[in-house]
């Protein structure tokens, strides 16, 4: 069947992979072309501004100060991914919650600030980034944003790994 780099005797291998690849190539562009197949230019709908709210549970601090300011920026790995510095738009700090039962009310509870861990608080920063929206979601440093998404917010003196709990698309 092959002898002397021939198939039946007749054609060269190397000059039959080569027009086999040509074929493979031109049938490829026909089907993108025909919309069979879509390619990452089509995915992308638009580019828009967006904003996403990172929870970051049980921060230990050794004083009150407040460690994110509104109009700083904050450096932001996604999935050990280092990406960029993010402006910050919004920060809530709430001090760490225990739940205690209501004595007027025994069958509700309240919500009172945790003696036991007095520098213990839980914060909600609000970045902005400008995102590609596909129809799957923003997607920045070619991840998608989603509820649920692990991040890291490092700054001069912080590194701290939190979640992202909201995110909303800006016209």
């Amino acid at each position: 069947m092959i002898k002397d780099g021939k198939i039946f005797g007749k054609f060269n291998i190397l000059d039959l992979s080569i027009i086999v690849v040509i074929l493979l190539t031109i049938t490829g562009l026909l089907l993108v072309k025909t919309g069979k197949f879509t390619t990452s230019s089509k995915i992308i709908k638009k580019e828009a501004m967006i904003e996403f709210d990172v929870v970051l549970r049980g921060v230990k601090l050794s004083n009150d100060k407040m460690i994110f300011k509104t109009g700083n920026k904050s450096f932001i790995t996604i999935r050990n991914v280092p990406y960029t510095s993010l402006g910050i738009i919004n920060v809530i700090k709430t001090s760490q919650q225990t739940v205690l039962p209501n004595p007027v009310n025994p069958s509700k509870a309240i919500s009172v600030n945790d003696p036991s861990e007095p520098y213990t608080y839980n914060f909600t920063v609000t970045l902005k980034d400008k995102a590609l929206i596909t129809n799957d979601g923003p997607v920045i440093g070619g991840n998608k944003i989603k509820i649920g998404l692990i991040v890291t917010l490092e700054g001069a003196d912080y590194r701290l790994n939190g979640l992202v709990s909201g995110l909303r698309v800006l016209k």
